[in-house]
Order: C-alpha cells, then sequence, then structure tokens
C-alpha cells in the first residue's frame, strides 16, 4: 500500500500568507502612528511654550525673564527659591522670582550662530548645568511662567529647562541657530531628537528638510550663502536638535 502524504495546499499557504502580511502591516502602521504621534507631542510642546509666553506678556505687559516686577508679582512659595536669584532649587520658601532688567528682551539669553559649516551641530547644556544661573533671563523665564502658574515645573527645578516629549531638552534662544532660518525674535531648540520623529514633526509643519524653511535641525545649508541653497537634506536616523521660530 502507497501511504497517504499530507502538506499545505496553494490556498492554506494564500492564507497564511495574507495573515502575515497583514500582521506586518499592523505593525508598521503602528510604528507610524507612534512617531506621528510623538512628532505631534513635539510640536506641541513648541507651541505651549508659545502660549504661555504670550498669555504671560497679555496678562503683566512684561515679558517672562525680562520682568523687573516679577518678585512683586508671585510670593516665594511660587517662585520655589531660598531668594531672588540665589538659588534654583525649588524648596517652596522665599522672598521671590528673580527680577529681569526690563530692557524688553531676553538679556544673556544663549547667543548661537552657524558660520559656514555644513552638518553643525550644537551642544545644549544639562538642566542642571545652567539650574542656578540668576543672570541669564532665559532661565528666568521659565521661573517667571511656572510662578504664574502657565507651565508645570520639571523635576525640582523652577528654572530648569522642560524635558521636550522626545526626553531632551527645550532650550531658548535669543540668537538664531542656523544660517538662513527665518528672522525671529526668539527661537526654540529641543535637543536629542530621533531623526524620524523630528522629520515627522518638519513634514506636517514646514517643508520636511533639515536645511531649509522655518524648521531646521542639525545638518545645515551654506551658511556662506544660505537663501540660495535649494537642494533640500532630509532627516537621518540619528537624533538632531530641532530649531523652531518662536516668536
Amino acid at each position: 500500500m502507497k501511504s497517504k502524504q499530507s502538506g499545505f495546499t496553494l490556498v492554506e499557504i494564500a492564507i497564511v500568507l495574507v495573515i502575515v502580511g497583514l500582521l506586518l502591516g499592523g505593525v508598521l502602521k503602528g510604528q507610524e502612528l507612534i512617531t506621528s504621534g510623538k512628532a505631534k507631542a513635539l510640536y506641541a510642546d513648541k507651541s505651549a511654550i508659545q502660549t504661555a509666553y504670550n498669555a504671560y506678556v497679555d496678562r503683566y505687559r512684561a515679558i517672562p525673564g525680562d520682568d523687573i516686577a516679577a518678585s512683586g508679582r508671585f510670593t516665594g512659595l511660587a517662585c520655589g527659591v531660598a531668594g531672588a536669584g540665589a538659588s534654583a532649587v525649588n524648596s517652596g520658601a522665599g522672598l521671590g522670582c528673580s527680577n529681569g532688567n526690563g530692557n524688553g528682551a531676553l538679556t544673556n539669553a544663549p547667543q548661537i550662530t552657524n558660520g559656514a559649516n555644513v552638518g553643525w551641530t550644537v551642544t545644549l547644556p544639562a538642566t542642571q548645568a545652567f539650574a542656578s544661573d540668576g543672570n541669564n533671563e532665559m532661565f528666568k523665564m521659565y521661573q517667571h511662567l511656572r510662578a504664574a502658574q502657565l507651565m508645570k515645573t520639571d523635576g525640582n527645578s523652577i528654572f530648569s529647562q522642560p524635558i521636550n516629549a522626545a526626553g531632551g531638552f527645550t532650550v531658548v534662544l535669543s540668537g538664531v541657530l542656523y544660517a538662513g532660518q527665518m528672522p525671529s525674535l526668539l527661537y526654540l531648540t529641543q535637543s536629542a531628537v530621533p531623526g524620524n520623529i523630528a522629520g515627522a514633526m518638519d513634514s506636517a509643519n514646514d517643508d520636511g528638510f533639515t536645511n531649509l524653511g522655518g524648521i531646521r535641525a542639525a545638518a545645515n545649508g551654506n551658511g556662506a550663502a544660505p537663501n540660495t541653497v535649494t537642494v533640500g537634506t532630509p532627516y537621518g536616523a540619528g537624533a538632531v536638535n530641532v530649531s523652531t521660530n518662536l516668536l
């Protein structure tokens, strides 16, 4: 007698392949949704600081960080310092907020500009490295916004830069970070953002290139003639520092 051999039919194999394809498609779609969600959250971080800044100006007719009357507006408990500018520890007691100099700008905010370097990057400071800098009005800005309850406090420092949706820091600059970027009074830079998330944010809100448009990243165009650069550089897989116009 001949033994009966069993195996998969073409129909069964086709069904298995369809199921595998659907599973893979679901995984890829899920990853795409995660990336898109983080990109939206990243841009929302920027928008939240923008909204808080404008709300402060609207409410107090002063620039947060530059506000010369901040120590009189908020209690020591709200300011979370041991003394006006003496400490960045959120101790919940003190004399009041650190006043700005009232000159209408964020004095001593990091001024970072790009020369003619292609692929130029900037290393942003660790949160605590500048947390106790009472002279830098960028850090006073965060203190004033938090004292006005327009921003949440990250960690134990009311001065510290917020942590962005990608886990890096958010720094406000008074100088353009990348040559050729659109003119602005203030720029907001989010550090340590994975390239796929930064690219998704750029694509959704600008042009999707690191070296063109209003949103820029680590790889840049020709600093000597930035407005003549027409070839866009796509985002890679590595982490980048993403800069957008704040005002």
